[in-house]
């Protein structure tokens, strides 16, 4: 939500942590590292599948 707020350019109550200080660029880094961490494993498990 902050993240939403911040890009629409009402930045609201914010929180005093990094986190809530970069909203959009951690928006961003989440799905990233979530995609990095779990894509290999699925492949993996993929062609442990198909074999």
């Amino acid at each position: 939500m902050t993240a939403t707020r911040e890009l629409f350019g009402d930045p609201g109550a914010g929180g005093g942590s990094w986190v809530e200080q970069h909203a959009v660029l951690m928006a961003v880094v989440r799905p990233l590292v979530l995609v990095a961490l779990f894509l290999p494993l699925a492949v993996r498990r993929y062609q442990a599948l198909s074999r």
